[in-house]
């Protein structure tokens, strides 16, 4: 069951329905007033006021319960000039029944073409006032529903901005439990390294300087002695070469792209593979703080760590350059290349934490890590927006 808009406004104010009268019912009261003029005959000496005063009676009801209605005190709010033209009505009322009683058709005439213009320009201001409600009721809903939008914008942008904050945390509490466990195997690594290696050699090398102690004849005392001399300086050289794996040494004065050279010299020398260094001129990688540029480096460091491991190049490179103010570091080998998995958390469930280990350093780094291999070979490409740094 559906209700009349009309009925609803009147329940919500407290009124019935036919209690107050509006100007479309003080016209149609006028109507009647008016057909009982027309079918008067003033020459007849039988004429009658009586049903004429009654319909007359009638339309002044009509207009004082408009004058009592809500809808006549919002004119009196928004537009008191136009009450005017009520209190005029109820004037040339009083000059129609007066009219009508001394049987004058001219003065009955000219106060009937009186409350017809009144009522007329009555029936334009009560639409003109309508439209104007409309169009503030319009304008009121048009606000309201652009209030309701920018909310719920505002809503889905602090959602999705607490949604990026928590991924954000997530992948740097990620990244920080797998840096842990990245520094406990770097530990394990190092001393196994080390008991391999070093205590070995130097367990030898304590042997050789007892048996010193043992010769009788120089020249067999010499010959240890240069036995332990040359053991000394590979002792000397795999520590460095550890020493270096840890931190690049004199990183911090060097800088990235030195250090990249460096790094690369190094790998050709130990791995065999031709590898070269590109880097385009005017670059102010010095302008970076220490952090990222270590960073930088260790992605660089496993790229070639798993040429070296995997690949069976026979070249590699790695090019520096710089597009739209965003450093790109390109690692390429001429390997039999890998299938490249679809997630980056394939990687870290199958155990190859290599791969998985960059992609979250070049998260930390806020860049993108991209990885294409073929038959032909491996290119990592690694991007960091960094604003001006050419």
């Amino acid at each position: 069951m559906r209700l009349h808009p009309g009925i609803v406004v009147a329940a919500l104010l407290g009124l019935s329905c036919t209690q107050y009268h509006s100007i479309s019912s003080i016209s149609d009261s006028w109507l009647e007033v008016k057909m009982d003029l027309y079918a008067m005959n003033f020459d007849q000496a039988e004429f009658s006021l009586t049903d004429f005063e009654k319909h007359l009676h009638g339309f002044r009801a009509t207009l004082n319960s408009f004058f009592s209605s809500p809808v006549a005190h919002l004119y009196e709010v928004n537009r008191p000039v136009d009450m005017q033209f009520l209190g005029a009505i109820s004037l040339a009322l009083d000059d129609l029944k007066e009219a009508a009683k001394e049987g004058s058709n001219q003065a009955l005439i000219a106060a009937v073409l009186e409350i017809d213009s009144l009522i007329g320009q009555m029936q334009l201001i009560d639409t003109d006032f309508s439209n104007e409600s409309q169009l503030q009721y319009f304008q009121l809903f048009f606000f309201f529903s652009l209030l309701v939008i920018g909310l719920i914008l505002a809503l889905g942008g602090l959602f999705s901005g607490l949604r990026k904050a928590r991924a954000k945390e997530q992948q740097s509490r990620a990244f920080s439990r797998e840096t842990v466990l990245a520094l406990e195997h770097e530990r394990e690594r190092i001393a196994r390294e080390l008991h391999d290696t070093v205590a070995q050699d130097l367990w030898r090398l304590n042997f050789q300087v007892e048996q010193i102690d043992k010769a009788v004849d120089p020249p067999t005392r010499n010959l240890l002695c240069r036995e332990v001399i040359g053991e000394q300086k590979e002792i000397m050289q795999k520590i460095r070469e550890i020493c270096n794996s840890l931190i690049p040494p004199g990183f911090k004065h060097r800088g990235l792209e030195n250090a990249l050279r460096s790094l690369c010299h190094d790998f050709q020398q130990r791995s065999g593979i031709i590898c070269l260094v590109k880097a385009a001129e005017n670059l102010k990688l010095n302008s970076l703080d220490m952090d990222r540029q270590l960073q930088i480096f260790r992605i660089v460091q496993e790229c070639l760590s798993n040429i070296q491991k995997h690949s069976g190049a026979g070249e590699a490179s790695v090019l520096i350059s710089a597009v739209d103010s965003t450093l790109v570091i390109t690692v390429c080998d001429n390997g039999k290349g890998f299938t490249v998995p679809g997630s980056y958390t394939v990687l870290h469930g199958e155990g190859k934490l290599g791969l998985w280990s960059m992609r979250e350093r070049a998260a930390y780094l806020a860049g993108n890590l991209s990885l294409n291999s073929s038959d032909d070979g491996t290119m990592v490409t690694l991007e960091l927006p960094l604003g001006e740094i050419v």
